[in-house]
């Protein structure tokens, strides 16, 4: 099986700080959506894999008794403990772990959720197996990926410059991990979820201009990371202004209108 570099905790833990600063404004309304998908019961006791800075964690706990939040990069974790302690919330525990081999016994949790987390596993397989474990019956899970670029002419744009250095990239206008509901539906029945139901969502983060959007993206993007570690610093300096040149003759100069589709599955344990 290959194995995706974006599969390495380094990558993730040299965007914590971007990745918190960046994209938890947008991320947060995924999460929102994907709890009210999962329909937490009162009181519930909620598994969030692959959290990150704690995006859904910190939402979560809202409405949940207890949150346990785990990731395998230890920047993530390290900034998750810091916004939850800045929150003061007392209901949320971080542990540094992999989403693929839970620490967990079967049946401590009433909901499990992977937002765009998932998508990263080596197995993702493995990763839905040990959510179903550690799930009660008739518990719920939520798993959120990226649609098909096409639908984010920017993004794909940027994508397209990228993968002339970075061809392994899985994603594309056409393609993207778990972009088609189908693939979705087949991953979590074939972990033997059932009810399974792939929800479209989108939300917006405009840009302000195309070099504001590559800048966010040289503090936030894993890929970027990757190919940044690639080159020399002269390199680096080049290619940026090269993309941006590039981007700014398809989009001009001022706020490019972005819409973000992504899909949310959910199923249950019976």
């Amino acid at each position: 099986m290959s194995v995706s570099p974006l599969s390495r905790p380094d990558v993730w833990n040299a965007v914590a700080t971007g990745y918190t600063a960046d994209l938890v404004p947008l991320f947060a309304a995924y999460a929102r959506d994907a709890l009210r998908l999962a329909a937490l019961p009162p009181g519930a006791r909620v598994l969030d894999v692959a959290a990150g800075p704690g995006t859904l964690a910190l939402l979560a706990a809202e409405h949940a008794s207890e949150v346990v939040a785990v990731d395998f990069a230890a920047e993530m974790i390290a900034t998750l403990r810091r916004r939850v302690a800045e929150a003061g919330v007392g209901t949320v525990t971080a542990i540094e772990a992999d989403g693929q081999a839970l620490p967990f016994d079967a049946g401590r949790f009433d909901a499990v959720f992977s937002m765009f987390g998932l998508i990263f596993f080596p197995d993702p397989g493995a990763g839905l197996r040990e959510a179903r474990r550690v799930l009660v019956p008739g518990g719920r899970i939520a798993v959120s990926s990226w649609a098909p670029l096409g639908g984010i002419p920017l993004l794909s744009a940027c994508f397209r410059a990228m993968k002339a250095h970075l061809p392994w990239l899985p994603f594309g206008d056409e393609t993207a991990p778990f972009g088609d509901p189908e693939s979705l539906i087949d991953a979590l029945q074939g972990a033997g979820f059932e009810d399974v139901a792939v929800h479209t969502v989108e939300h917006r983060a405009d840009a302000a201009s195309v070099a504001a959007f590559w800048e966010t993206n040289e503090r936030s993007s894993a890929p970027l990371v990757l190919l940044r570690q690639q080159l020399s610093a002269a390199e680096w300096e080049a290619l940026g202004a090269s993309v941006v040149d590039q981007l700014r003759r398809e989009f001009g100069e001022g706020e490019v209108a972005m819409a973000w589709p992504a899909r949310i599955a959910v199923g249950t344990k019976r």
